[in-house]
Formats: C-alpha cells, structure tokens, sequence
C-alpha cells in the first residue's frame, strides 16, 4: 500500500449534523405492517423539526439493542434513508444475548442488522439479565437526541421494559416520540419535548461549514504535518498501515479547523491589541491639543475618531464572533489532533463530558461535541493493537504525539514569560520615569513649556503603561507560561511512564491517561480564555 495523500476526494470540510433516533419498545408486535406508516411519519416530523442549514447536511444514526419487534422494526426504517447508520447497544455478549431469541430466523434476522452496524456497545454480564436490559435501555436513552417508543401504555411487567425506559426518558428529559401500539385500528404518535433539540449547536455548526479555507490551503497544512509523522514513523509497513488512516479519515478534519483557529486567534489578539493601543493614543492626542496647542480645538477629533475605532473594532469583532471562534476551533482541532492517535492505536475517543470543576469550560450539548461526534462516529478505528505491534506504536506516539507536545509546550512557556517579563519590564519602566516627570512637574522645573512638557509626559507614561499592562493580563501571558511549565512536567512522566510499559493493558492504560491529560488542559485553557471577550478600552 502507497503512501496516500490528501486530495480535493478526501478534503471535503463538510461534517454533516447527525442525529441518533433511539428505539424501545415490545418485541411482541401483532400489527407491525400497521405501525410502519406511523413510524415513517414520526420520521418525517423529525426532519421537518430540524432547521433549514445552508452548508450543513443532516444524516441520522438509530441507536438500538435490535431485540424483536420494535427495536429492528424503527431500525429498518431510519436504515433506509440516505447516510445513515446504525449503532447496536447490547445487554450482554452477542453469544448470551442471541439465546432470547429462540427461532433461527430470528437470529439471522439479528445477526445481519448487527452484521450493518457502524459501532456495537456490550455491556458485561453483571447481576440479571433484566438489569442487562435496564442498562441497555439506560444507556439509549443517554446517548440519543430523539427517542421513538413502541408502547402500548402500560405499566411494565418487569424491570428493563419498556415502561421503565419511557418514565426514565422523561425523567431525563429526552425528547419522545411515543407510538401507541395498543389500538389497532388507530395508532397514533404523542410528542414529549423534553429539553427539545439542539437547534443553536446546528447553527453553530453551519456557521463553522460555511468557513472559506482553501483546499490548498488544507494541503499544505497537512502535508506539514504529514511530513512529521512520517519522519517519526518506526518503519515503512507502519508508515503504510497506521497513516494513511490517518490521512484518509481525519487529517483534513484537523487542519481546516486548525488553520480556521489560528485565523480568529490572530484577529482577536489584533484586535485587542489595537484597541488598548487606540486609547493611549486618545489620551495622548487629546493632552497634547490641551497643553500646547489649545487654539487648535480640531486636534481633538483625533480622540473622537480613535474612540470611534475602537467601538469600530468592537463591534466587528463581536458580530463576527472572533473570540468565541478561535476557542471553539482551537478546542476541535486539539481534539481531532488527539484522536489521529487514538484512531492509530485502535481505540476510541474519549467522550466530551467536562469534569465538574472544568464545567465553565463547555457542556456536552455545545457544537463542538456535536461536530466531533458527528465525525467520529463515521469512521472505524484501526485494527486492536497487536503484541508484536506495541514497540513500533509506542515510539510513534512518543515520538509524534508526546514529545512533540512538551516541544511546543516548552516553547510556548519561554515565549510566554519572555512577554510577559518584556511588558512588565515596560511598565514598571514607564512606572518610574512617571514619578520622575511628575516630581520634576511640581517643584516646577524649567520654564513654562518645560513644566507642560513634563505634565504631557507624566499623562502619557501612565496611558501607555495601562495599555502594555492590558495586554499582558488580555493575554494571559504568566498564566500559560505556568499552565505550559506544568504540561512540560506532566507530558514528561507519561512518556517515562509509556516507555517502560511491558502489556497491552499497560499501554492502553497510558495512552488514555495522555488523552486525558490533554484534553483537561484544554478544558482549563478555555476557563481562563472564554471570559477574555473584546471589550472597549475605558
């Protein structure tokens, strides 16, 4: 197998929105050739319900535990519309959970929709097999954004029925479609809001679809990057087996959104900067016409004109939403670019669920969750990692993945305390020539003119003082030096701690707990950076 590389085929930077219907129901169903009409209706709402996207195409995933009846009944149906997929979620081992159905054709039946499955999720077989079911259930009900019932409005008869997973439904208020199974000859469906669906996170998303990079801009980003993982390949069967999954299924995901991050970083940091910027000049204009040109009134429209910028530039940034682009971006590229190597060591992503003391950072129904779990669930990982594999794999992530992270971790440590200490220096610089000319002011020092020179001077140090001040605390110069300083040590000990795994367990145990590590610092830049909005320099 070839080297692949990126081409306008695999650079589409579409992600679709993807909704997961969820299914329960009876698997006794004496008139299902009667509830198809009313399940394609129930479909048809759903996509009506969603809103009209320019960029943004909507594709559907049902999540079901494929028992008899209903669950394959609804996953036949949503399984005939265009794109979509199924993912199974199973009470137990396929092995113990094909014996509840007892005739072959049933199993058959079974076996080929799990034959169509994109993903399977198995619960372990933990107590009874009701609280197999109950977990099942749980679990769809969790993980869906819509849920389609089969009931027939009574009570359960036993735990994990279907009653139950309907009352924990509304209990955690997902959005029901429930299609009365017990009248026959008039089945009819009742819609339960709940918390509704995500129709700002669509948005959003749109918004993110309708971004112009340029497929050579991706390119070139890319091929950057693929050069690096390349060189740290251990050996040209890796080269060829491990990255071009990566290239195929995620590295144009990565750099569309890492070129459209550093795009909205640099407008922002501009902007601000500019901003303080502007004020200085304000005061300083409007000082100098007082002091020594008072005649000259028409000077002071260069404070109104650079007040006027400043709202200008605060507006613009606001409606274009620079701030809150550059940290969403940031926030999917870094986890796209953790999950190149997941993918490549065959395991899953971890899910988007901030911890409770990171929950300013995002929730789990922001965009960004939505646009990665769209992706992610189109794509099949890399086969398991084998043992004769492990030592290949963990020079590539250490290479690759860890060690290029404490590089760029050590550097942005140094750029940032070098900053830091540069404007720090300035201002307290400016600090002390400001109590000089203010001291020399009052015991009136020279002439007349000298005295408003240093009167000038005592205004304006303290204006650009201000000004270097406020972009060293906008920018956050000493806290992501120390937040870096201490990625550095913690990147360290997990490469230590990856080198002298022996196990397979031992490595995937690891490498989860890197993601991890990642992802929470991620989540901790976003709460010291997401409350950093523009804002017009007082």
């Amino acid at each position: 197998m070839e080297h692949q590389t990126l081409t306008q085929e695999n650079t589409d930077p579409v992600i679709p929105i993807r909704i997961v219907i969820g299914v329960t129901g009876h698997r006794k169903l004496d008139n299902q050739s009667a509830l198809i009409p009313h399940i394609q209706e129930v479909i048809e709402q759903i996509r009506n319900s969603l809103p009209l996207l320019k960029h943004t195409p909507i594709v559907f995933t049902v999540l079901s535990p494929l028992a008899e009846g209903a669950d394959r009944l609804v996953a036949s149906e949503i399984l005939k519309l265009k794109d979509s997929q199924l993912e199974a979620v199973l009470p137990f081992a396929k092995e113990e959970y094909t014996k509840d159905f007892p005739s072959p054709s049933s199993q058959t039946e079974f076996n080929e929709f799990l034959a169509q499955a994109k993903k399977t999720t198995t619960f372990p077989l933990e107590g009874s097999r009701k609280d197999g079911y109950s977990r099942a259930g749980q679990y769809v009900v969790d993980n869906c954004d819509i849920l389609i019932a089969l009931w027939d409005g009574e009570e359960s008869e036993g735990q994990g029925g279907t009653a139950e997973i309907v009352q924990y439904a509304r209990i955690s208020q997902c959005p029901l479609y429930w299609i009365n199974t017990k009248e026959k000859n008039e089945t009819v469906y009742v819609y339960e809001a709940g918390i509704g669906l995500n129709h700002k996170a669509y948005a959003h998303l749109d918004s993110y679809n309708s971004e112009k990079i340029t497929t050579i801009q991706i390119q070139m980003e890319a091929q950057q990057y693929q050069e690096s993982l390349k060189n740290a390949s251990p050996s040209p069967r890796f080269t060829a087996e491990r990255l071009n999954w990566i290239n195929y299924k995620l590295m144009h995901r990565f750099s569309r959104t890492d070129l459209l991050a550093e795009k909205y970083q640099k407008l922002y940091f501009k902007a601000g900067s500019l901003t303080y910027i502007l004020a200085a000049i304000a005061v300083t204009a409007v000082t100098f016409q007082v002091l020594f040109l008072p005649q000259w009134y028409r000077l002071a429209w260069i404070e109104v004109f650079c007040i006027f910028a400043i709202l200008g530039i605060y507006a613009i940034g606001k409606y274009q939403k620079w701030h809150t682009k550059w940290i969403d971006y940031r926030f999917l590229a870094e986890r796209f670019r953790s999950s190149l190597f997941l993918g490549v060591a065959g395991m899953n992503v971890t899910a988007l669920r901030p911890p409770r003391h990171l929950s300013l950072s995002y929730s789990a129904q922001d965009w960004m969750v939505t646009a990665f779990s769209s992706v992610w669930s189109q794509l099949s990982p890399m086969k398991t990692l084998q043992p004769q594999e492990i030592e290949d794999l963990k020079t590539f992530l250490t290479s690759s993945w860890v060690e290029e992270q404490i590089r760029y971790h050590s550097h942005a440590h140094q750029r940032h305390q070098r900053r830091h200490l540069r404007l720090l220096f300035a201002g307290n610089t400016l600090f002390a020539l400001t109590l000089l000319v203010a001291l020399l002011h009052v015991f009136h020092v020279g002439t007349e003119l000298v005295s408003h020179v240093f009167a000038f001077l005592a205004i304006m140090f303290p204006s650009i003082a201000a000004a270097l001040g406020a972009i060293r605390t906008h920018r956050e110069y000493l806290r992501n030096s120390k937040r870096s300083q201490e990625m550095v040590r913690h990147l360290g000990e997990l490469k230590d701690k990856i080198d002298t795994t022996q196990s397979i367990e031992q490595f995937y145990q690891t490498v989860r707990e890197i993601e991890e590590t990642m992802l929470h610092e991620n989540e901790d830049w976003r709460v010291v950076v997401r409350f950093h909005e523009l804002e017009p320099a007082a």
